[in-house]
């Protein structure tokens, strides 16, 4: 009976501990491809060669076959008690090499202030999450472990405070861990800690961190160039975040930091979500948030899952009456929009539409050149045929549209033997019953009118020599040479007066 007890103790232990531990998830493998150059991981005939300076600690693992071992001038190595080094293995076919040689990449190391650097397996990653809680609290347990190089720059932290830590397996002290960041051994595992003070919390803080504002400037300095442009108008900052995002924050100043409170909150705004059936769009966070100039607070951030549609800053706006009654602050973000359209895009959309407008206005005056309005617009710009390219070796025709019915080579056309079609008659159809004849300015070759101008030609010249019309002839009187030459003939005149004597003209 003692004994299920006290295995049901440790699972409520380990219960508890899991819900507040950070684990470090950086770092590469030792028996990892990308660990090594080339991508070759040691064989049992190998020599792993370390970098000349190797700014970290390498666990090993605790089994390991190989040829040898060239270390670096500096850097460190982890054995743990139960590790076993084997060296001249027995040779491996399936794993040869021509250099007999595995050459270790150099380390990289990890900020501490980086929310990237650790991961919480106890809750649901979301990215509405304030990025100091993603660092490890001032009361978290935070866990290291692996055999890949360990390298953390503590670069602006001046308190390294946390719950408990865990290396390589083993719980550290605060005693402990003070000496060893001092010694040498802590130089390649802590970077730039030589004022660093260490200081353990356990279940005395009111959320996260003792006083979140004083983080905000190195974490943030880690994480601003990540974030992402909100997609609406006025977007909200939660306190503890680094990125502004859309969506709602509900704050209330409060006192006593219990969980109770945090779960009585919860479950009233859960009820909310439940009620109105939007569980699968929106995502919620409830957490206290302490700060020394501005007391404690317990937040709770509202934001739509997927894209931004309002619906967040919605469902609680209609609550709103209920949020001031209880002294409850409520911000929230406007209407979404989207970040990508700047000024520039906005004039060249304005530039492309005035462009269509601009040749929509020349092609109406192009065809509408008897419009009073559109007859102002120049009129090289809507005529194709005014243009000139003289210097691209190329020159429009005069007329575009009927350059196809310009017949100068065809008969009908005038006497003078002229090239213009204005001065030939051209027939373009003829009915031999009702005798019309439809005249144009123009001889359409598109038609087969040869026989209808010989027919036409024939019977107006009948028509001529039954109406007998006399043809009056015309000439130049004065001109120096005449070829017709007309005779004088004698014309003899009779008077009725017998005693007159005969005229002669």
């Amino acid at each position: 009976m003692w004994l299920h007890w006290q295995w049901l103790i440790w699972a409520l232990v380990w219960l508890h501990v899991a819900m507040a531990t950070k684990w470090y998830g950086g770092g590469m493998d030792f028996n990892d491809p990308s660990s090594w150059l080339d991508d070759h991981l040691p064989c049992a005939q190998d020599v792993i060669v370390f970098p000349e300076y190797y700014p970290a600690l390498l666990p090993l693992p605790e089994n390991i076959a190989i040829d040898g071992l060239v270390f670096p001038r500096e850097g460190a190595i982890l054995l743990a008690e139960e590790s076993t080094i084997t060296f001249g293995s027995d040779k491996q076919p399936a794993c040869e090499s021509e250099e007999k040689k595995a050459f270790l990449k150099p380390p990289k190391s990890s900020k501490w202030f980086d929310p990237g650097t650790w991961t919480d397996k106890s809750k649901e990653a979301s990215t509405f999450t304030p990025e100091l809680e993603r660092i490890p609290c001032d009361d978290e347990q935070v866990i290291i472990k692996g055999h890949g190089p360990l390298a953390f720059d503590l670069e602006n932290v001046q308190y390294l405070r946390l719950g408990q830590l865990i290396l390589a397996g083993s719980s550290i002290s605060k005693t402990y861990l003070e000496q060893l960041i001092s010694r040498d051994l802590g130089q390649f595992l802590f970077h730039n800690a030589k004022y660093v003070q260490v200081e353990y919390y356990r279940g005395e803080l009111c959320g996260c961190h003792k006083d979140f504002e004083r983080l905000l400037e190195p974490v943030c300095h880690n994480v601003q160039e990540q974030c992402e442009t909100p997609h609406c108008l006025s977007p909200v900052r939660p306190l503890g975040s680094c990125c502004l995002i859309c969506g709602a924050i509900l704050t209330t100043p409060t006192t006593h930091c219990t969980e109770g409170s945090r779960k009585e909150f919860l479950t009233q705004i859960t009820n909310l979500i439940s009620q109105q059936s939007v569980k699968d769009q929106i995502g919620l966070h409830v957490e206290f948030v302490g700060s020394q100039q501005f007391g404690n607070s317990l937040q709770a951030v509202v934001t739509d899952r997927l894209k931004y549609s309002e619906r967040s800053m919605e469902f609680l706006q209609q609550n709103l009456q209920n949020w001031h009654k209880k002294g409850i602050k409520l911000e929230v973000s406007g209407r979404p929009y989207n970040p990508n359209v700047s000024f520039s895009s906005i004039v060249f959309i304005l530039f492309c539409m005035a462009l269509v407008g601009l040749v929509s206005v020349v092609i109406l005056a192009h065809f509408m050149p008897e419009n009073p309005y559109l007859n102002r617009i120049p009129q090289w710009i809507h005529d194709a045929r005014r243009w000139r390219w003289r210097h691209l070796g190329l020159r429009l025709r005069r007329n575009l549209l009927f350059n196809r019915f310009d017949n100068g080579g065809a008969g009908g056309g005038s006497s003078d033997g002229g090239a213009s079609g204005v001065d030939r008659l051209g027939i373009m159809a003829y009915d031999p019953e009702s005798g019309e004849v439809r005249e144009r300015a123009f001889d359409n070759p598109m038609f087969e009118q040869a026989g209808a101008l010989e027919v036409a030609a024939r019977e107006s010249q009948e028509q001529e020599e039954i109406l007998a019309v006399p043809k009056m002839e015309t000439g130049d009187l004065d001109a120096g040479s005449v070829v017709d030459e007309q005779e004088l003939t004698e014309i003899n005149l009779e008077t009725c007066r017998a005693d007159t004597d005969e005229e002669t003209i």
